[in-house]
């Protein structure tokens, strides 16, 4: 687990929010086990699909939290991995609305106890910037954090106790996972999105897929993700009519990717995009072998916690073009 523990040390530290005053001194008990992520699973995508979730619904058992009563008009509660190891330097946010559109807001940091605490702004209430900034590959990048309980607004004047979540897969919203399953921040696992050209009936372009050809794709972990999974991943994907398809919710950690033809062909991989090759460590990084390379996933480029929206993750697909 020695990864978990080196990924979950708050990289920098995040400005902008006013800090707690008042301290949860709740102790942290025994917690649940961590779900089992091993073996091998596979995925066929037809020509017509655009996606794979190979998670599925799953969702981890969530940390015990230590219980904390309701303040009227405090928005209060802790930020865990699920160990039960809290999260310092967490920015929890929330944000109400009045009649006559007005909006104002109040956030705070968790501390060394992942104990967050403040008032919450009059009107109708949701929270945002549930996120924090980690380690991951020698890289500073922003993890949004899971809303345990599932929901994010609530009446204002009542007060509320949210805790929160660091997850490595799972799925986000269900009402926009529901209207958008082929977004990849509907799901808090990593995205990868795959571009080719395709050459039909008579053509012969170079680097151009065939038509009636399929792909295969397969992730294998290098060492074990955030919470020790080892679990690799096969897809393969008709190529049809549709020269892109991606593949959603893949457990955070880093994976040698191998990428070929069904007939043996490898595929050439590149990073492709308006942000391709912004982080130095994070991506697609090549290998000497064809076909091959070592991937790990990006995060919205230069976001920060506070532009996090609730119920959502923070990792952008990856792009990656294939040509044979």
């Amino acid at each position: 687990m020695k990864f978990l523990y080196l990924l979950l040390v708050p990289f920098m530290a995040i400005t902008g929010c006013s800090k707690n005053s008042n301290s949860g001194n709740g102790s942290w008990g025994d917690q649940p086990d961590l779900p089992v992520i091993d073996g091998e699973a596979r995925f066929n995508i037809s020509g017509t699909q655009y996606y794979a979730n190979v998670m599925g619904n799953a969702i981890p058992e969530m940390p015990n939290y230590p219980s904390l009563p309701v303040k009227a008009g405090v928005a209060r509660g802790y930020v865990a991995d699920l160990t039960g190891r809290p999260i310092k330097g967490a920015h929890i946010g929330v944000s109400s609305s009045m009649t006559g559109g007005f909006y104002s807001s109040g956030s705070a940091l968790t501390d060394d106890n992942g104990y967050y605490e403040f008032t919450i702004p009059a009107g109708a209430a949701y929270f945002f910037g549930t996120a924090v900034t980690l380690n991951y590959n020698e890289t500073p990048a922003v993890f949004a954090l899971y809303p345990v309980g599932g929901t994010s607004s609530f009446p204002s004047g009542q007060g509320v106790v949210k805790n929160f979540a660091l997850l490595s897969y799972g799925l986000g919203n269900p009402d926009e996972l529901g209207q958008q399953p082929n977004n990849e921040s509907n799901y808090f696992g990593g995205a990868l999105s795959f571009n080719f050209n395709i050459n039909y009936a008579g053509e012969n372009y170079e680097g151009y897929l065939p038509y009636n050809g399929v792909i295969e794709i397969e992730l294998i972990p290098i060492g074990t993700g955030m919470y020790g999974e080892t679990r690799s991943f096969k897809v393969t994907r008709q190529i049809g009519d549709y020269a892109n398809f991606a593949i959603h919710n893949i457990p955070i950690g880093k994976y040698t990717i191998n990428a070929k033809m069904s007939d043996g062909r490898p595929l050439k991989m590149r990073a492709t995009g308006t942000v391709a090759n912004v982080y130095e460590n994070l991506g697609i990084k090549s290998v000497n072998t064809p076909g091959t390379g070592i991937v790990t996933f990006t995060p919205n480029y230069q976001y920060t916690p506070v532009m996090v929206p609730s119920f959502k993750s923070n990792w952008d697909a990856l792009e990656i073009g294939l040509r044979l």
